[in-house]
């Protein structure tokens, strides 16, 4: 099932202009904090973040009411709809994962990964699940959407962008394009469903999925 596409008029252009900026502005205030005290890192941390979630939000809010309400009515197509998907995805990323591998001869996770896992429990599943799922979608989805027409083009500048910003900390170029294939197909995926759908509570849904699994076999191997 797909809906019509949300109307852009420059309203909703600016919208998406006002969220990226916050986007990149208070991702990058926590580290300030250091200077300051490191004490108040994760609580910054905490604090950005839920700046940023009303402020994406308050740019989507009649997008989202009206997705939610689309979802409300049309439950079981959209629970079968992320279900079956969610294994394609699953089996597409491991697939671009075990490429990483064999490509840099290095089973290290990456860099980004790396960071998140020094954080503290309470902060990485907020951050990993709440944020990630609601900010990222509607920034690299919902803003990008609003931008470019054609569908492939949209998916594959979505997922591009949104896979390597996440790779942006490694050593070489080299390593950050095949670090992040992982993550490119995640978010060209992700861009897909929006694209079938034209709801970006899917994507949410589906990101928060992923995220929270991910949570769960790192909490299960650290006790391995």
């Amino acid at each position: 099932m797909k809906r019509e596409r949300e109307v852009i008029n420059k309203r909703n252009v600016i919208l998406g202009l006002v969220l990226i900026i916050a986007y990149l502005f208070f991702d990058s205030v926590p580290s300030f904090t250091i200077t300051i005290n490191k004490g108040l890192y994760y609580p910054s941390l905490i604090i950005c973040n839920i700046v940023v979630i009303i402020i994406a939000i308050l740019c989507f809010k009649e997008k989202l009411k009206e997705d939610l309400l689309d979802i409300k009515e049309n439950k079981k197509f959209y629970v079968k709809f992320i279900i079956k998907n969610q294994f394609i995805m699953y089996g597409l990323y491991i697939l671009a994962a075990v490429i990483s591998v064999l490509i840099l001869n290095d089973d290290t996770s990456s860099i980004n990964q790396q960071t998140l896992l020094k954080l503290p429990m309470y902060v990485l599943i907020f951050s990993a699940t709440i944020y990630a799922s609601i900010v990222e979608e509607l920034v690299y989805r919902g803003t990008i959407r609003r931008f470019i027409k054609n569908n492939i083009i949209f998916i594959i500048v979505s997922g591009g962008v949104f896979g390597l910003l996440h790779t942006l900390g490694e050593p070489t170029l080299f390593e950050a394009l095949v670090r992040g294939l992982p993550y490119v197909t995640v978010g060209c995926y992700f861009a897909y469903l929006y694209v079938k759908t034209e709801n970006v509570i899917t994507s949410i849904i589906s990101h928060f999925i992923h995220n929270a699994f991910a949570l769960i076999l790192i909490f299960i191997m650290s006790f391995i």
